[in-house]
């Protein structure tokens, strides 16, 4: 398989579990005890805004690094610190296994985009 091809899949990979992420947290799909350890915190709107600016951002992104767009490269590595300090700041939060099976293979893949983007020959095609 080609670099170029297994890149692309990659990216559509992260694009279907970021789906799943954001479908999953507009219903209520998680057990009673992980909903109601959640809603015992309570998230400062400030937080709650920057969640959704990322999570708009993100969507785009996937879309500039699919087609190869040159500002898809740094984007994504802003993107993937910002989520790092954005778990670290939004407090605590429960998740089922299942979920946090699926949150584990998203930072994987995004850790293998990033490699991809800085030390494969990909980075010429940005």
């Amino acid at each position: 398989m080609n670099l170029k091809t297994l890149f692309k899949k990659l990216v559509l990979a992260n694009l279907f579990i970021s789906i799943i992420f954001v479908i999953t947290s507009l219903t209520e799909s998680e057990s009673g005890i992980v909903i109601s350890f959640n809603q015992s915190f309570e998230l400062p709107e400030i937080i709650f805004y920057l969640i959704l600016i990322w999570i708009f951002v993100y969507f785009i992104n996937i879309y500039f690094l699919y087609n190869f767009k040159k500002i898809g490269k740094p984007i994504f590595l802003i993107l993937f610190l910002t989520s790092i300090f954005l778990t670290l700041i939004s407090g605590p939060i429960a998740m089922d296994p299942w979920f946090y099976a699926f949150d584990g293979l998203g930072m994987s893949i995004n850790g293998a985009i990033l490699l991809m983007l800085y030390y494969t020959p990909i980075k010429k095609k940005f």
